[in-house]
């Protein structure tokens, strides 16, 4: 694959990366207050009841470190940029099964 579109298909997984965490983070709050859940991550449970905290920590955060990552990716070669690709896909994973989590303690939530 061309070095370029490589670099893209990394910028595309950054963005959904960035939509996931904040489907992530709204979808806990609304099973949150449903008060059938908790927020097992202990350093989330200290931001979510927050909106101004969790808005910085979920939104304006994640955004600043993909535009640096973004514009770094500009200056790697093909190596590098193959291991930065691992990192993201991975990232990317992680934040899909987290969502497939919330879509099914949604389903629990409202069919049980």
């Amino acid at each position: 694959m061309e070095l370029t579109l490589f670099k893209m298909s990394v910028r595309r997984k950054l963005y959904l990366i960035y939509g996931l965490n904040i489907a992530d983070w709204l979808s806990t709050i609304v099973l949150l207050r449903s008060g059938d859940f908790i927020e097992v991550n202990p350093i989330m449970n200290a931001v979510i009841h927050s909106i101004p905290l969790g808005l910085a920590v979920k939104c304006i955060l994640p955004a600043i470190i993909i535009t640096v990552i973004i514009g770094m990716l500009s200056q790697l070669g093909y190596k590098d940029t193959g291991t930065v690709d691992r990192v993201v896909s991975f990232a990317a994973a992680f934040y899909t099964l987290l969502c497939v989590d919330h879509i099914v303690n949604f389903m629990i939530l409202f069919f049980s």
